[in-house]
């Protein structure tokens, strides 16, 4: 039986846990009376208290329904639920006041009653309740797994995420046995948590996986570096015990844990990037209610920016890709796919009648320009390809922009423009000028952001090496001193969304990358990380640089300076570049190049486009090198 407007379905224990309640309303003021005249109540002031037990009941009943002690689930009783106990015990105090005063304002409750009443019932109904909750989880709960198939298991952090996961583990999760505790501060050695005691810290592990049979670590501590977690996998991997981590290193904290967070490491965990703090007023302001474009949709980060941008609610939301299954995908994978706010164009960017149509049709206000090809060895033997879509598309894409009142533009680019030693990475820099270079007159505030490597992203280092160490093979890595930069995909795309929404025109914003990973060490961490050890297991093996590539990137060209925002990880560049000459009418000459097909002419105009006056010797083993040199102005 339900009674909507008590906000209660009708059931037998509630009944009871009801009826105890009102009972408990009566009982506490009858003893706070008790204890105040020590034993001998004056029969005038019983006879009052017997005529107040009508008022009692409701009082008592109207706090318990208001704050909605008949739809919790006391068998997992918290903090916040003795507050609420503690609400409705003052709120029913203050009712039976008021009601009693409007009954017979000759009766006067002394004080001493009522605080004596107050401390009685809430110790009643919380002592009730956790007494309750107390003989459920250790007589009444069925285990549903033998103790003899329970995974031994200790959890490393025997501080409040350690304690949280240990009292979860305990309601909830019987497959886990929890057999102690690991911490590095000698303070909590051989002291207990929850009746499980501390045994050592990380060093003890592969003795005490020995000699308890531990089959897994379960690591709880939000103070745990980058460095450590890494120790931790080394001991963990030469004594050939699993370990999981409540959440990535960046969400730990202190609040309860539930298991569904106890997850595999991944290697994100251990590029130690803090989580991202976001100006959602800002961010509001820039998307909702708004009409937002987005090419390169299909890819790791446009799909991305199309799943962050729905949470801020925009008028409509198109998605560009010229991949028909990347599309396919993404509209399968978004919230609420088939709204009408969605709509998912299949086309090229460099199409410029479909574009025009759809910006016709749409009207964006925002555009962010994630259409590229990045794929640096692919596009030194496909330069006319690379500069079709990332110089020509970025152009189509931003006068299309320009034409049809687009409010904020944004290109999303690549650390490869500095100093470039590819033809990738030139062509986004000549993307980037010619970004610059249509701001500089223009109603549409054009804007750039540039960042790194992104972890996991379609075609990058990590897929590849995930699917080297899953089928056994040996691990290629290019060269032993190879470094990138990385951030996270989801990291990546709220940063670029974060500098459009502060964005003004004409700036060039940078994304805080850390420091430089070496690849060779990613490669180690991922074969630790599936539970092998490195040139042992799986050999890495150095395969040579490729075509176009450089052994460590840079993120600031030598004519820019980097200058604080607002926000810790985005920073402004300023750029004393000179305006390139005849940029327009030299853009139609590559164009008219590439679309010919001679490679090494494509790849000679491209660089006298974007030309600098240095450039790193590291970048002598392309093999268009030459061509690129002779093209460079002496």
């Amino acid at each position: 039986m339900k009674f909507p407007f008590l906000g209660f379905q009708l059931r037998p224990g509630r009944i009871a846990l009801f009826a105890f309640d009102i009972v408990a309303g009566c009982l506490s003021l009858y003893l706070a009376f008790y204890l105040r005249f020590e034993g001998v109540i004056p029969p005038n002031i019983l006879a009052s208290f017997f005529s107040l037990v009508p008022l009692i009941l409701i009082s008592r009943a109207a706090a318990y329904f208001y704050f909605g002690f008949y739809t919790r689930f006391w068998r997992y009783s918290s903090l916040e639920d003795l507050i609420q106990i503690l609400k409705a015990v003052v709120t029913g105090t203050l009712l039976i006041l008021f009601t009693s005063f409007l009954y017979n304002r000759s009766l006067l409750i002394p004080r001493s009653v009522i605080i004596i009443d107050m401390a009685l019932l809430i110790m009643i109904l919380g002592g009730s309740r956790l007494a309750w909750r107390m003989v459920r989880e250790r007589f009444l709960q069925p285990s549903t797994v033998n103790e003899g198939h329970r995974l031994p298991v200790l959890i490393l952090g025997a501080g409040d995420t350690g304690a949280n996961l240990l009292r979860y583990i305990q309601r909830f999760a019987p497959q886990y046995k929890v057999c102690g505790f690991l911490d590095d501060d000698s303070k909590k050695l051989n002291n207990s948590l929850s009746g499980v005691k501390v045994l050592g810290d990380r060093q003890s592990i592969p003795d005490l996986a020995k000699g308890l049979e531990i089959k897994e670590i379960l690591i709880a501590t939000n103070t745990i570096s980058t460095e450590s977690l890494g120790d931790i996998i080394d001991i963990c991997t030469r004594c050939g015990v699993k370990y999981k981590i409540t959440a990535s290193i960046t969400d730990l904290s202190t609040k309860e844990v539930h298991i569904s967070k106890i997850k595999s490491i991944g290697i994100q965990d251990l590029l130690g990037r803090d989580q991202v703090s976001l100006d959602l007023a800002s961010l509001k302001k820039l998307m909702q209610g708004k009409r937002v474009l987005v090419t390169g949709a299909g890819g790791s980060i446009g799909s991305e920016l199309c799943r962050q941008i729905l949470e801020y609610n925009p008028s409509t939301l198109v998605m560009v890709d010229r991949c028909e299954n990347y599309l396919y995908e993404l509209g399968a994978g978004l919230p609420g796919h088939l709204d009408t706010r969605l709509s998912f164009i299949f086309s090229s960017i460099t199409n410029r009648e479909k574009l025009e149509a759809t910006f016709s049709k749409h009207q964006p206000q925002l555009v962010l320009h994630a259409a590229a090809h990045k794929h640096v060895p692919l596009m030194e033997d496909n330069p006319d390809e690379a500069v079709i879509n990332n110089v020509i598309g970025t152009r189509i894409v931003a006068e299309t922009s320009e034409k049809y009142a687009v409010e904020k533009f944004v290109l999303v680019s690549t650390d490869k423009v500095v100093r470039p030693s590819s033809v990738m990475g030139m062509t986004k820099r000549v993307a980037e000028k010619f970004i610059q270079h249509i701001g500089r007159n223009s109603k549409t505030r054009f804007m750039i952001v540039r960042f790194g490597n992104v972890l996991g992203s379609n075609g990058s280092v990590v897929p590849l090496f995930k699917k080297q160490i899953s089928e056994g093979r040996v691990v290629t890595v290019t060269h032993p001193e190879m470094e990138r930069y990385f951030m996270l995909i989801p990291e990546a795309a709220q940063l670029i969304m974060q500098a459009a929404a502060i964005g003004e025109g004409g700036n060039i914003f940078l994304l805080e990358m850390g420091e430089p990973v070496k690849i060779v060490d990613l490669a180690r961490k991922m074969i630790q990380l599936a539970g092998y050890v490195p040139d042992q297991d799986i050999e890495i093996k150095f395969t040579g640089i490729r075509p176009g590539e450089k052994l460590k990137e840079e993120l600031i060209n030598p004519d820019e300076t980097a200058m604080p925002t607002f926000h810790k990880k985005i920073k402004i560049l300023k750029t004393k570049a000179p305006e390139i000459p005849d940029f327009e009418s030299r853009l139609d000459a590559l164009y008219g190049i590439a679309k010919n097909g001679n490679h090494d002419e494509t790849i000679k105009t491209l660089w006298s486009l974007g030309a600098m006056d240095e450039q790193d010797t590291d970048t002598m083993n392309s093999k268009s090198w030459a061509l690129k040199k002779s093209s460079i102005p002496s």
